[in-house]
């Protein structure tokens, strides 16, 4: 591993982050002790918004779950999460799994606190978690989103996303990173699809799998 990639990868530093509104902010990667952090965040998710993040949404995480969120390799496996600076408390995610057999390909995921959207708190986990997924040598990101989600869909093709396939009522779609930055209408896009529409559990469940004896 190169120097930048350990630094991105290994850094475990809290990046304090002013977002929009004055609110304040700690980002930092995710850890192993951070399934309690981890597991209060869902909880504090209203149905609604379980459903339309999740689908298929637990009422609770299980103990398996909060394994594949925490106990990451942080190459393979990425995720960097937001802290509340003054409670303390998780209220976004953002995450990428690498697709197995394609050291340059990940699958992206996000969410961001009911009470904490239109901050732009989104914009600036995944303009962190890009930082990171380049230095670990990733080139492009894929999600999956809903085939009658029209508005994604075409928001995303608009910024170059490709199709590598459609699965059921799931269309997967490959998003190439700029060299640096994420421009304004992509990271939109991005959190479009990652947040509102990807299976998150199982397909992280199924990305994870396959290292899971490794």
């Amino acid at each position: 591993m190169n120097s930048q990639a350990s630094q991105a990868t290994h850094d475990a530093a809290e990046l304090p982050i002013t977002l929009r509104d004055g609110s304040e902010v700690l980002i930092r990667p995710v850890r192993p002790a951070d399934k309690a952090l981890v597991a209060g965040a869902y909880d504090r998710l209203s149905p609604e918004s379980r459903r339309r993040r999740f689908l298929a949404a637990p009422s609770h995480l299980t103990a398996e779950d909060l394994r594949y969120f925490t106990e990451i390799d942080h190459r393979r496996h990425e995720a960097v999460i937001a802290l509340d600076a003054e409670s303390g408390e998780m209220v976004g995610d953002a995450r990428y799994v690498r697709l197995p057999g394609d050291r340059e390909v990940g699958e992206v995921a996000t969410f961001v606190d009911d009470e904490w959207q239109r901050r732009g708190l989104a914009t600036t986990l995944l303009t962190e978690l890009t930082r990171r997924a380049r230095a670990n040598g990733l080139r492009r990101y894929t999600a999956l989103v809903s085939a009658d989600n029209r508005v994604v869909l075409e928001a995303l093709e608009k910024q170059g996303a490709r199709h590598r396939g459609t699965s059921g009522d799931e269309v997967e779609l490959e998003i190439e990173l700029p060299s640096e930055g994420l421009p304004t209408r992509l990271v939109g896009a991005l959190q479009w699809a990652a947040d509102g529409q990807l299976r998150l559990l199982g397909a992280l469940a199924r990305r994870l799998t396959p290292w899971a004896s490794k």
